[in-house]
């Protein structure tokens, strides 16, 4: 089930996107990646708008977005490749006009799946030791 994202839902959001984000560490070859140091605190006053996807009451993918971008994408790892990411984008590409996302030059899956979805490469550009990709949909 996917439903909106809830202030409730914003420690489960951190345990997620840590999950997440050290396999993305791993693929994009780097130990510093900036997601992983967000707190807590950091979300809550973010105050993130997004979707969570349930699976037995427990949220094992998000996605949230500010003024047109997505901010974050995660799925559990235990969860990888049952279409949960995309799911969670075709669901928010229906209920809100979202047109930019940036995601690592390593990081095929995702690439892959922005492409699915309409969202072309515009720019690149290093942060940290990370190469990023800028992407746009029409």
């Amino acid at each position: 089930m996917i439903r909106r994202l809830r202030s409730t839902d914003h420690a489960a959001l951190l345990e997620l996107q840590r999950l997440a984000y050290r396999v993305e560490a791993r693929l994009l070859e780097t130990v510093d990646f900036p997601p992983l140091s967000e707190t807590i605190d950091d979300i809550e006053a973010a105050q993130p708008n997004g979707f969570v996807y349930l699976l037995h009451d427990s949220v094992v993918g998000a996605i949230t977005y500010v003024d047109g971008t997505i901010t974050r994408l995660v799925v559990n790892p235990e969860y990888f490749r049952q279409g949960i990411a995309q799911s969670l984008l075709h669901h928010l590409l229906q209920h809100d006009h979202v047109k930019h996302v940036m995601t690592g030059a390593r990081n095929l899956p995702a690439l892959t799946l922005y492409a699915r979805f309409g969202f072309t490469e515009v720019q690149r550009e290093w942060r940290h030791d990370i190469e990023l990709v800028f992407l746009t949909r029409i």
